[in-house]
């Protein structure tokens, strides 16, 4: 069983790849009746009103299914104590504000028919009533709809692969999440759209013509934040949180370490203090300012220093999630 004075929390989306919160430690675990699916729409993260796009949901197993088959959905289990619990799924309420909602299911460890239940877990899950779900569609739709979507946090298409890319490492099979990786892929070779952990060495190169279609616009337009980062900053937990939970701007208070020589309007990679990348961004400031700043407060710097007239080193709508 669940080990008293600890949360845990299941996370089968991109809280698998990119938690946001200090944890104890964590494990891959399953849920028992649920299926992981692109049916809810984003568009507060990888979509916009106009243009949502699509990120995954759980739906039940039917009662009177007549297959054999137990629906199983594996994700990644994080204990967190009890006394940071509180301010953490505060910060994750918002973050899955879309549609989202706590629910509390059984987790398990090893697969079986008699398998005891390892605890409960806190699951966030999308509903069919809330009014951002947008339901079952055929896996090309499904597909080039993510193809074409961005959000606030970024392309929708990096979700889909960061998410693909994580069941891959655990050894798992999930055939609608993987059908719709090969459809991308296939739609990202066509189009030379690249990879997310690929670097873009000659952006003016890569561009895409110019094309009535401005989805494919928007996704040429994003391409500046695939060429090399010239430089690296590490932040603290409350940063991480502030950037990946509530679309917060990217301040001095929250570095605590730069790496780079870079002027400004550089794009730089942003790493967590387990030098995980959660984030990409574009500075306001050369390196030389930021090293004047790091750690500070804003009374310390904000007009009082020469030449720092913007709060924040990295704007929230320059910032994309990893």
């Amino acid at each position: 069983m669940c080990e008293d004075m600890f949360v845990y929390l299941f996370g089968y989306g991109s809280l698998m790849w990119r938690p946001g919160f200090p944890y104890s430690r964590k494990f891959n675990a399953y849920i028992k009746g649920w299926k992981r699916v692109f049916y809810q729409g984003s568009t507060d993260h990888r979509g916009t009103v106009e243009n949502p796009g699509r990120v995954v949901t759980l739906i039940k197993q039917p009662e009177d299914d007549k297959s054999n088959e137990v629906w199983l959905t594996w994700g990644t289990v994080y204990s967190i104590s009890d006394d940071a619990a509180m301010p953490i799924l505060k910060n994750l309420d918002y973050r899955e504000k879309g549609g989202y909602e706590r629910h509390e299911l059984d987790v398990f460890l090893e697969e079986g028919g008699d398998v005891e239940p390892y605890g409960k877990a806190i699951v966030y899950l999308a509903t069919t009533e809330n009014l951002e779900f947008l339901g079952e569609d055929t896996s090309e739709n499904i597909a080039n709809q993510i193809f074409r979507s961005i959000g606030p946090s970024g392309r929708n298409i990096d979700y889909l692969l960061k998410l693909a890319n994580s069941l891959h490492d655990m050894g798992v099979t999930d055939k609608h999440v993987f059908e719709i990786e090969r459809l991308v892929l296939e739609l990202m070779n066509q189009h030379k759209i690249n990879h997310h952990n690929e670097t873009i060495e000659n952006i003016t190169d890569s561009l895409l013509s110019s094309s009535p279609d401005k989805s494919l616009e928007l996704l040429n337009q994003h391409k500046r934040f695939y060429s090399k980062p010239l430089g690296q900053l590490w932040i603290d937990d409350g940063a991480v949180q502030a950037i990946s939970q509530r679309a917060k701007s990217l301040l001095p208070v929250g570095i605590i370490k730069m790496v780079g020589d870079f002027p400004k309007d550089s794009l730089v990679t942003i790493l967590d203090v387990n030098s995980s990348q959660i984030s990409r961004g574009i500075t306001n400031y050369s390196s030389e300012d930021i090293n004047l700043i790091i750690g500070k407060q804003s009374k310390d710097y904000f007009n009082t220093i020469t030449g720092f007239t913007n709060e924040a080193v990295i704007d929230h709508n320059n910032l994309i999630l990893l």
